[in-house]
């Protein structure tokens, strides 16, 4: 039922999205959709990192989880993991097998970010003042101390 009810909403979201206006440097705003099913667009008001991956990819099995552990810690800032066009169910497992409770994990069927942020390797970290205005990314694998520098550059 979930699985339908993911799918109902990618196929309102493609037919019904209407392009808005994005300007380089600006957090990404494109309709998205939540694992509980909700569309959603990525909003700006505090620190915002913004990961770009696959399940497939080796280097974000191992950083998702070291990601997750450190949103734990720091509530004012926002982790977005956007999934980059694959399905749900997938995306669902790989979430339910790490215990994902801080970081927000999206689901982009359609590569709408990946394409506006050229991404072209995984993970694509990207990071976000409380304005929306990007100040940084990391294209690969980051470790927990890089992490926390880039963090320190966010306040």
């Amino acid at each position: 039922m979930l699985v339908g009810l993911i799918v109902a909403g990618l196929v309102a979201l493609a037919l019904f999205s209407l392009p808005t206006e994005q300007k380089a440097g600006d957090l990404p705003q494109t309709q998205l959709v939540r694992l509980d099913g909700r569309a959603a667009l990525l909003q700006s008001g505090k620190p915002t990192v913004l990961t770009v991956w696959t399940t497939w990819c080796s280097y974000c099995q191992q950083q998702l989880p070291q990601f997750e552990e450190i949103a734990r810690l720091r509530s004012d800032v926002h982790f977005a993991f956007v999934n980059d066009g694959e399905p749900a169910s997938l995306v669902r497992q790989f979430h339910d097998a790490r215990g994902f409770t801080s970081a927000v994990v999206y689901q982009d069927a359609l590569r709408s970010v990946s394409s506006m942020l050229r991404v072209n390797g995984y993970p694509s970290n990207f990071f976000y003042n409380s304005k929306g205005k990007l100040v940084g990314e990391v294209r690969g694998y980051m470790s927990p101390e890089q992490l926390q520098a880039a963090l320190a550059q966010l306040n």
